[in-house]
C-alpha cells in the first residue's frame, strides 16, 4: 500500500496515499450504514465481499472502512488473497471520515427508529454478566450489553478476574489473606487498580451496572459466578483465530461456550451502529429432545424481527427438502415464532454454510446451540464460528 509517514505528537504515522476516484466502501450491515456513514460510500457487508471481489479489482483504488476497524482489517485481507492489491484499509468511521475529507451522514428517520424501539421495550429483565480485562474487546461487550438495553430491561454485571494461585483470597468483605509467599501490598495494588478501572467503566455505561473482584483461574472464577448469581447471558468480547494459532489454542469465548450452562453472547468489533431485524437460528432440525433457549423467544420478541431457521447440509436428496421446511415449520409453530422464514444452505460443513447463508442474506445476531461434550454439527460449528465470525454469536447448550 502506498503512503507516506508524517509526525503527529511525535510519533511516526502512516497515511495512505488517496486516490481522488477512490471507490468507498462500507462494511457493516445495512442498518448500521443507514444509521451513518461517510459520505458517498457504498454499502458492502463483510460476509458479502468476497462475492463483490473481481468487481472491486477493476476500481483504481478500493476504500474500506467500519465501526471500529476490525472488519475493514478483515475485508482488507479477503479482498488480497483474491488479488486485488489496490485497497486501503480506513479503519474506522470516524477515521476514514478524516483521512477522505469527508462528512459521516446522519438520517433523521433513522435516530427516530432508535428512539421507538426504546419507547417499546420488552419486560423481559436480563442480569449480564461481562468479563473485564479492560482490553477493547471488554469495550465491545459493555457496548453490546447497552444494545440489549434499547430493547428490554438489562442490568450489567462486569467481573474483573484476577489471577491469583489458591492461596490468595478475597472474602465478600474485600479481606485478603495470603500465605506470605505474595506480598499483600502487591495484591492490594491489583485490586484498587481493578475497581478504579471497574468504576471508570460503571461511570460511563447508560444502564444499570455493578462491579465485581474474584482472584483465581478466569474461567473457573466467571463459572462458579454466574451459577452462584441469577444470570442469565454472559456477553464476552474474542479477537477470533485465524491460521496456525486457531489450530493450537482456543479463545476464552471458545472455552466459556463449551463450559457454561449459561447463553454465552461473543462478538468481535464494536457493534455501537447495531440495529437488530434479523436474527439468524442455525440448528439441526432432525435433532429431537433438545433444550429450547427460552431466553431466544425473549429476545426474539424484543428485537421483534425476522426469525431465520437455517438448516446446513452436505447434499439434499429428493424429497428432502419438503420434509425439512416441515420440520421447520414444526419447530417455529411449537415455539411461537410467527415472523419466521425457512432456509436451507448445501455446503461441506456448517461454518461454510452459514457464511453462504450470510453472502445473499444478512443477519443481525445469530443462536446456535451446543452440545458441550461433542456432537459433530453443533459443538464444531459453534466454536469455528465464534473463532471466524464477525457477526454477534449467541451460543447456548443443547444438553
Amino acid at each position: 500500500m502506498f503512503g507516506f509517514f508524517k509526525k503527529v505528537k511525535n510519533k511516526e504515522v502512516f497515511e495512505p496515499k488517496l486516490s481522488d476516484q477512490a471507490y468507498v466502501v462500507d462494511v457493516r450491515n445495512p442498518q448500521e450504514y443507514a444509521s451513518g456513514h461517510v459520505a458517498g460510500a457504498i454499502n458492502i457487508p463483510l460476509e458479502q465481499i468476497l462475492s463483490h471481489a473481481s468487481s472491486l479489482a477493476s476500481k483504481n483504488q478500493v476504500f474500506v472502512y467500519c465501526r471500529s476497524g476490525n472488519r475493514s482489517a478483515h475485508a482488507m485481507k479477503i479482498l488480497k488473497e483474491q488479488g486485488v492489491t489496490n485497497i486501503v484499509d480506513g479503519g474506522s468511521l470516524e477515521s476514514a471520515a478524516m483521512l477522505l475529507n469527508k462528512q459521516i451522514t446522519t438520517p433523521q428517520h433513522e435516530i427516530t427508529q432508535v428512539q421507538n424501539i426504546q419507547k417499546s421495550k420488552s419486560k423481559t429483565h436480563l442480569e449480564v454478566l461481562i468479563p473485564c480485562d479492560f482490553s477493547p474487546q471488554t469495550e465491545f461487550a459493555r457496548i453490546m450489553g447497552e444494545k440489549l438495553g434499547e430493547y428490554t430491561d438489562v442490568k450489567l454485571q462486569f467481573v474483573h478476574v484476577i489471577d491469583l494461585p489458591e492461596t490468595v483470597t478475597l472474602d465478600n468483605a474485600g479481606n485478603i489473606s495470603t500465605c506470605g509467599e505474595i506480598d499483600r501490598s502487591y495484591v492490594e495494588k491489583l485490586k484498587q487498580d481493578g475497581e478504579n478501572k471497574l468504576n471508570d467503566l460503571i461511570k460511563k455505561t447508560k444502564i444499570d451496572s455493578v462491579g465485581y473482584i474474584k482472584f483465581g483461574k478466569l474461567t473457573d472464577e466467571l463459572l462458579a459466578f454466574s451459577q452462584s448469581r441469577t444470570i442469565d447471558l454472559i456477553i464476552t468480547g474474542t479477537k477470533g483465530l485465524w491460521g496456525l494459532k486457531e489450530k493450537i489454542s482456543m479463545t476464552q469465548s471458545q472455552i466459556l461456550a463449551r463450559k457454561s450452562s449459561i447463553p454465552v453472547l461473543s462478538l468481535m468489533c464494536d457493534r455501537s451502529d447495531l440495529q437488530i431485524k434479523d436474527i439468524l437460528f442455525v440448528h439441526d432440525f432432525y435433532e429431537k429432545n433438545v433444550k429450547h433457549l427460552s431466553l431466544m423467544n425473549s429476545l426474539v420478541t424484543a428485537f421483534n424481527g425476522v426469525f431465520h431457521q437455517l438448516y446446513v447440509t452436505d447434499r439434499l436428496n429428493g424429497g428432502e427438502e419438503k420434509e425439512l421446511n416441515a420440520l421447520m415449520d414444526e419447530y417455529a409453530s411449537s415455539h411461537e415464532f410467527d415472523n419466521y422464514k425457512n432456509h436451507i444452505e448445501v455446503a461441506d460443513n456448517l461454518e461454510k454454510g452459514v457464511h453462504q447463508f450470510l453472502g445473499h442474506q444478512d443477519a443481525d445476531i445469530v443462536f446456535i446451540g451446543t452440545h458441550g461434550k461433542g456432537g459433530v454439527f453443533h459443538h464444531s460449528g459453534a466454536e469455528a464460528l465464534i473463532k471466524h465470525l464477525f457477526k454477534p454469536i449467541l451460543t447456548f447448550q443443547l444438553d
